[in-house]
């Protein structure tokens, strides 16, 4: 019973260290798809932002007038 008991315990042991090993290398690779996903989106943000730049200074501003008799 005590080799039994001794045995399980080691198995227990080595299965809770390969599992915290896993569940830490999938915890990683997802903060890195995370930062990946932001960065993109950081990316298409800033292209936005210099398109909508870009043709506000082609276009010009609009003045409003009125006709002189």
């Amino acid at each position: 019973m005590l080799k039994f008991l001794l045995i399980f315990g080691v198995v227990s042991y080595i299965l809770y260290k390969i599992g915290s090993f896993f569940f830490r290398a999938g915890a990683a690779a997802q903060q890195l798809r995370n930062m990946q996903n932001q960065q993109q989106q950081q990316q298409r943000f800033q292209s936005e932002q210099s398109r909508k730049k870009s043709r506000k200074g082609k276009s010009g501003e609009y003045v409003d007038f009125e006709e002189v008799k």
